[in-house]
């Protein structure tokens, strides 16, 4: 009888759930798993080890080294192949990051105001996970470098701002944070954000 798999933490949220080759009529199709897409945003995008990798997925070093290398190979051979690939989403909540200057919504962004606030948006829901001081107003820092490291720490998958320069949105969209530019924003924009 086999054993029941444990849960694992899964932060990444994918924006793009399918990838069909252009060139030709695709064969056959790749299910990617979203624990696998999780392990390749944590090691190939973050670049972390894979312990630290396992730490942030809570599975053992051994579980993740297992589920990495199912993820590669089976991208390897939907490639290869010429497969249509499937990504499984199996997070059915994301965080989403607003520069303004209050916690109401249907406020103004700015993009150079104190606060950054913090949104779990789950099951059409909206709720204030925490206010933190926006580094680039309070200490006079790039966003560029400052931001996506503190999106990542905070398990953000949304950024939004009235403004984003094209080096923020880069570096965001390095770290597999979706940058996305509004002057306003409603609770109902932000449910449905996907």
């Amino acid at each position: 009888m086999a054993r029941l798999k444990n849960k694992r933490t899964l932060n990444f949220k994918p924006l793009v759930k399918s990838y069909i080759p252009e060139a030709k009529e695709y064969t056959g199709i790749t299910h990617i798993l979203h624990e696998e897409i999780e392990a390749i945003y944590l090691m190939d995008v973050l670049g972390l080890y894979q312990e630290d990798a396992a730490k942030k997925m809570e599975v053992s070093r051994t579980t993740f080294t297992r589920i990495i290398k199912n993820a590669r190979q089976k991208l390897a051979n939907a490639l290869i192949s010429g497969h249509k690939i499937d990504i499984q989403d199996s997070k059915d909540n994301y965080i989403v990051a607003i520069c303004c200057d209050s916690e109401n919504l249907s406020t103004h962004i700015s993009p150079n105001e104190k606060f950054i606030l913090y949104f779990n948006c789950e099951n059409n829901n909206v709720t204030l996970i925490k206010v933190v001081d926006n580094p680039v107003s309070q200490e006079d820092q790039k966003p560029a470098i400052v931001l996506p490291n503190l999106f990542v720490e905070n398990n953000v998958n949304f950024f939004i701002s009235s403004k984003i320069g094209e080096g923020l949105k880069n570096s965001l969209i390095s770290k597999g944070i979706c940058p996305i530019e509004r002057k306003k924003i409603t609770i109902e924009e932000l449910i449905n954000l996907i």
